[in-house]
């Protein structure tokens, strides 16, 4: 469990550290883009770690009827990890970062 943690963190600074860098180099604001940027990561961290989804039912289903089988369904599975709770922290920061910056 403190490996899942500390490997959030790490991850939640990496991602804060490679946008604001990416900010420095491309002309957009840090503030506004951040909580956006860490919302697609967290979706592509999850849906890049589930099994059973709709990109991979519409793979299997293909693959069944090219040779005639018959097709199970199958269960959402998800392997989460440190790197997409990190995701999700960053996300929620600069949520919460983007929330004072604008009142």
């Amino acid at each position: 469990m403190k490996r899942i943690i500390r490997r959030s963190f790490v991850t939640a600074v990496v991602i804060g550290v490679v946008v604001w860098i990416a900010s420095l180099l491309v002309p957009f604001s840090y503030n506004v883009w951040s909580f956006f940027i860490g919302l697609g990561l967290s979706v592509v961290f999850f849906l890049s770690n589930s099994s059973g989804g709709a990109i991979s039912k519409g793979a299997n289903y293909a693959a069944a009827l090219s040779t005639f089988q018959h097709q199970e369904e199958q269960e959402l599975k998800t392997n989460l990890g440190g790197v997409f709770f990190g995701a999700v922290l960053y996300t929620l920061v600069s949520l919460v970062t983007t929330i004072v910056f604008y009142l």
